[in-house]
C-alpha cells in the first residue's frame, strides 16, 4: 500500500468539512480539496472516539467522487461509508483509497501549502501539474519515477524542506519556476531526457551549491539559476552548449567552476558578462 504522510492536522478540512460531534481528528495526511487525484495513494486519518452512542460522519458526499474504498482499523470496506459507529472509544485509524488518475493536480493544486511530509509519487503518473506541491515546506524527499514526462509550472515552488530530488530519465521539460525557492537542496541532477529547463526553474535555491546538465538540454531559460547564491559548481554534459536566457545565472557565488565536454562548442556566451552570465562572477570554465 503506498501512503501520504502528515502528522498535522488540516485546520480548514477539520471544521468546513468533517462534522465530527464525538470524535477528533488528531492526525491525517494530507489538506485535501475538492478531487485531488492522486493515483493508488490512501490518505490516512486518526481519530479519537470518545462516544459511541451516535454515528460518526467520516466523509461528505462531495468526495463520492474521490474515494472508491475505506479501511477502518484493520478492515477493508470495498464502498465508500459516509457515517459509520465504532465499537470502542479512544483511537481509531481510517484509511482511504483514492481513485487512480494519471495527473497529479488536475485543473488544480492538490497540495498547495499542505502538511505533507511524505509522498511516494505511483509509477502511473504522467503529469505533475501547475502548483501541485507548492508550499509543502516539510516535504524533504521526492522521487520523480520513471512514467512521468513534465513536470509543470511551480510543481515544487516553495518546498523549502526538500534536501533530496531525483528527477527520472523520462523527463522531457522543466517548468518555470518548478523548483523555485527548494533553498534545503544543495545538489540536483537534470538525466539527459529533458530538453528545457524552463525560467526561473531553481530560482531562489539558495543552498545549492553544484548543478549537472543533461547532454539532452538545448534550453535553459531566463533566471533559472537565479539567486542561487551558493553555486559553486556547474557541469554540463552538453556538446553543444545550451541556449540561455538573460539572467539565468544571476546572484550566484564568485569564483565557481563551469565543466564542459571536452571539444564541446557555444560555452563562450555562458561566459560572457552580459545579462548576468557566468563572466560577471569570475566563473572559469574547464573542459573534461
Amino acid at each position: 500500500m503506498k501512503y501520504i504522510t502528515l502528522f498535522e492536522t488540516s485546520e480548514a478540512y477539520n471544521a468546513a468539512i468533517l462534522d465530527l460531534p464525538n470524535v477528533s481528528l488528531i492526525e491525517e495526511t494530507m489538506s485535501v480539496g475538492y478531487k485531488p487525484y492522486v493515483p493508488e495513494t490512501r490518505l490516512v486519518c486518526k481519530y479519537n472516539v470518545t462516544d459511541t452512542s451516535n454515528p460518526t460522519v467520516l466523509r461528505s458526499r462531495f468526495e463520492q467522487n474521490i474515494f472508491k474504498s475505506m479501511e477502518i482499523d484493520g478492515v477493508m470496506i470495498n464502498e465508500l461509508v459516509t457515517e459509520y459507529t465504532f465499537g470502542t472509544t479512544g483511537e481509531h485509524t481510517v484509511k482511504y483509497e483514492l481513485y487512480d488518475e494519471t495527473k497529479i493536480g488536475n485543473s488544480a493544486p492538490v497540495f498547495y501549502n499542505s502538511n505533507l511530509i511524505e509522498c511516494i509519487i505511483p509509477n502511473s503518473v504522467t503529469y505533475i501539474c501547475n502548483n501541485a506541491f507548492t508550499g509543502c515546506s516539510g516535504l524533504t524527499s521526492i522521487v520523480i519515477p520513471d512514467s512521468v514526462t513534465y513536470i509543470s509550472d511551480a510543481g515544487f515552488s516553495g518546498c523549502s524542506g526538500l534536501t533530496s530530488i531525483v528527477i527520472s530519465d523520462s523527463v522531457t521539460s522543466i517548468g518555470g519556476g518548478a523548483f523555485a525557492n527548494c533553498s534545503g537542496l544543495t545538489s540536483i541532477v537534470i538525466p539527459d531526457s529533458v530538453i528545457y529547463i524552463n525560467w526561473q526553474a531553481f530560482d531562489g535555491c539558495t543552498g545549492l551549491t553544484s548543478v549537472t546538465i543533461g547532454s539532452g538540454v538545448t534550453s535553459i531559460g531566463n533566471y533559472a539559476f537565479e539567486n542561487c547564491s551558493s553555486l559553486t559548481s556547474i557541469v554540463s554534459n552538453a556538446k553543444t552548449a545550451p541556449i540561455i536566457g538573460s539572467n539565468a545565472f544571476q546572484n550566484i557565488k564568485t569564483n565557481g567552476i563551469l565543466t564542459v565536454p571536452s571539444g564541446s562548442n557555444g560555452y563562450d556566451v555562458w561566459m560572457g558578462t552580459d545579462n548576468y552570465y557566468l563572466g560577471k562572477y569570475n566563473w572559469t570554465k574547464v573542459e573534461q
